[in-house]
């Protein structure tokens, strides 16, 4: 059996959880920093926070394009130490408006680096052992996501805002000094200086379909990241409610570490409908709650049912592109993850005044099992025509 755990594996792994780390560890303090010391209301901290986002966005076609046609290694390396030293300017955003432009460029360089990371791993990874690795890749993640906000908010509540932004400056530091030493293997990129000029070399169109389904997806996902403890408030939960996303962790880290080896084994789309019918009713039941103990229960199975269905459909999209378009590959699936988490947010917020955010979740449960219904009639058939043995 190919080996996984190689050196280069591992140590792209660490610097994936640093890089996250540190942005985790911002996502509680932000807002305080916006409403506490630049007087920012609801609206503008929202416009601002989404900035990231929107700057992930932008970027993210022409990420998949940089990718494929230079270096690998080396703009993951520069886009990392933009990336770090970003959160030097959060020292320096006395005003809305340089806060602003510190968040929209912070969200441009992680669109390149999150992009190039992925590819890397992939790089790194046997063909045999691919959806595996991608598994365990995505737990670096996870953690990060699990341990990151609590531990800035530990940083803040003893040191206050600016520890919290340095903190997560060394973070990164670290994680760019394991970049440095990160050892790829040399293959051909494709030079495509004198090639007509294609949708294809930003946007893998051939992914198309998986693009729209996890698109769906991450509508559903959106207000879990946003609104949850304004929904915990309708429900008059008012205890614990941050150990809803280490439960979420849990259950994306459960089905992750099994996941993997059941995609290499040829399980693929039997993996994406389950996890799909999974977050369905899951979302479904989040949308009825009428107690604490099913509002949390249900956290791990919306975790569950995500870490089922986010490494799938990565693999998937990774293979139908060839080596020379594995950047653009990577793009079109985060694309479709921020887009969707984006639309939800933004959606969701508008529709929580119509009919509360009970109703948002129904309509993400209802999003999820159309995109199933999809999954089975065409996309699962789409991708048996079109993937590349790599």
């Amino acid at each position: 059996m190919d080996k996984l755990w190689n050196k280069s594996f591992i140590t792209i792994s660490i610097s994936n959880f640093l890089m996250f780390f540190s942005f985790y560890a911002l996502l509680p303090v932000l807002p305080l920093y916006i409403f506490e010391n630049l007087k920012g209301g609801h609206t503008i901290s929202g416009v601002i926070l989404a900035l990231y986002t929107i700057g992930a966005l932008f970027c993210r076609p022409f990420a998949g394009y940089l990718v494929d046609n230079f270096s690998r290694k080396k703009l993951y390396f520069l886009t990392y130490l933009i990336f770090s030293f970003m959160f030097l300017g959060y020292l320096v955003s006395f005003t809305l408006v340089i806060i602003a432009f510190i968040r929209f460029f912070h969200g441009v360089s992680f669109g390149i680096v999150t992009t190039s990371s992925n590819t890397l791993a992939v790089d790194v990874l046997p063909s045999s052992r691919r959806g595996e690795g991608i598994g365990y890749f995505g737990v670096a993640t996870n953690i990060a996501f699990a341990l990151g906000p609590m531990s800035g908010m530990l940083i803040f509540e003893a040191y206050h805002f600016n520890a919290v932004f340095i903190s997560s400056f060394i973070t990164g530091l670290v994680g760019l000094i394991l970049v440095y030493f990160l050892k790829v293997p040399r293959k051909p990129i494709k030079n495509c200086n004198n090639c007509p000029l294609s949708l294809d070399r930003f946007f893998l169109t051939k992914a198309t379909p998986q693009f729209f389904n996890m698109m769906l997806v991450g509508f559903a996902y959106g207000p879990i990241t946003n609104y949850l403890a304004l929904y915990a408030k309708e429900l008059n939960i008012t205890q614990g409610v941050g150990f809803f996303y280490a439960l979420l962790s849990l259950g994306l880290v459960t089905s992750r570490l099994l996941t993997g080896r059941f995609i290499d084994r040829g399980y693929l789309n039997t993996l994406i409908s389950l996890g799909l019918l999974l977050l369905a009713f899951s979302y479904a039941g989040f949308s009825f709650i009428n107690s604490a103990s099913l509002f949390f229960t249900l956290a791990f199975f919306i975790g569950f049912g995500h870490g089922l269905v986010g490494p799938s459909f990565q693999t998937m999209v990774i293979n139908m592109a060839p080596h020379s378009k594995r950047g653009t590959a990577s793009s079109t699936f985060l694309s479709s993850w921020d887009l969707g988490i984006g639309s939800g947010i933004l959606l969701g917020g508008f529709l929580a005044k119509h009919i509360k955010y009970s109703g948002v979740y129904l309509i993400g449960s209802i999003g999820v099992l159309l995109a199933f219904i999809f999954f089975v009639v065409f996309v699962s058939s789409h991708y048996n025509r079109n993937k590349i043995e790599t």
